[in-house]
């Protein structure tokens, strides 16, 4: 049994206890919140970073894969509203776009696409885009029927005599299968890129060659602002291709399937949406919306270029720079 305390605490020593405790309280408080404070400017961004985070939106934004005068040459176009994007935003000129399809007639597309392609395509022919139906971006120079008879000015008309193909573009490849077999979806579609990028390599050979023989020969029938870009002596251009983010599209590994064919990464960009608007992405055999609108889902734009130039381009800088 304990011992009784004698005498009771009084009133005052009472209040003094409970103050005591008030400002320890206080002080841990303090500290609690000093401590918060910390962590939290810790996980923020300096301003240095926050205005470095700030141009690299503001220059996603205004991104642009080309310069206004060059060349382009789109494939496996849907219902044709991105090459109408292109003109209406101003990123490239009219005269300078060949827009492709791998269906085979304009009635077709108008079938497959109602509410959209006629619109688009009546605005292309206004504004003399050139056009061209049943092009494989597995096998261009054969779909487009070039040959040495049927030459790229004869093709494409007098105007493009001495035009060079600087830049082929193929937006958010799909073979149309639909095969569930997650395994064999991705081989088909590997497939269909590592036979884009060759076929693009054997189109710019062609193309370009004989167009950069003749204006080293005669350096006629060209503008300053025609060969902005410089092309490789085989003449390579840059080969674009746009795709989702995430799986399956990872695992097509399209870096790889790029440096097999002696290409890499030029440069990179988030694939933003609202610099197209007039742009729907829509899927290869019907009018119908992707399971998930493609607005809310991240993509990129992958520039690539011939292996060799850009390692001659890093030598050259380093150069520059000893």
């Amino acid at each position: 049994m304990g011992r009784k305390l004698k005498g009771k605490p009084s009133h005052k020593s009472l209040k003094t206890t409970l103050q005591r405790h008030q400002v320890r309280e206080k002080i841990r408080q303090l500290h609690k919140n000093k401590e918060q404070n910390k962590q939290q400017k810790k996980s923020q961004p300096n301003a240095k970073v926050r205005k470095n985070q700030e141009l690299q939106k503001l220059n996603e934004a205004s991104f642009s894969a080309f310069q206004k005068d060059e060349t382009l040459l789109l494939v496996g176009e849907g219902d044709f509203s991105f090459t109408r994007s292109l003109i209406e935003e101003e990123f490239l000129k009219a005269e300078n776009i060949i827009a492709t399809s791998y269906d085979s007639s304009p009635s077709e597309l108008e079938l497959k696409y109602p509410h959209s392609f006629k619109e688009n395509y009546d605005f292309l022919i206004q504004n003399k885009v050139k056009m061209m139906f049943k092009v494989d971006a597995m096998d261009l120079i054969k779909t487009l029927t070039l040959s040495k008879r049927n030459a790229w000015s004869k093709l494409l008309g007098s105007s493009w005599k001495y035009k060079s193909l600087q830049n082929i573009m193929f937006n958010f490849p799909h073979t149309g299968k639909g095969v569930k077999d997650q395994d064999r979806n991705i081989a088909d579609h590997q497939q269909l890129i590592f036979g884009y990028f060759r076929s693009c390599k054997k189109l710019f050979e062609l193309v370009n060659a004989p167009i950069l023989e003749a204006k080293n020969s005669y350096d006629q029938g060209y503008t300053a602002s025609e060969g902005k870009q410089d092309l490789t002596p085989e003449g390579y251009g840059n080969i674009l291709l746009s795709v989702f983010t995430g799986e399956p599209y990872d695992s097509w590994m399209i870096k790889s399937l790029a440096k097999d064919n002696g290409l890499c990464v030029q440069r990179s960009h988030k694939f933003e949406w609202k610099n197209y608007p007039q742009y729907h992405h829509k899927r290869t055999n019907s009018e119908q919306e992707t399971t998930k609108p493609a607005e809310e889902r991240d993509a990129r734009i992958y520039i690539f270029e011939k292996f060799e130039r850009a390692k001659k381009a890093k030598s050259k800088d380093l150069s520059d720079e000893e």
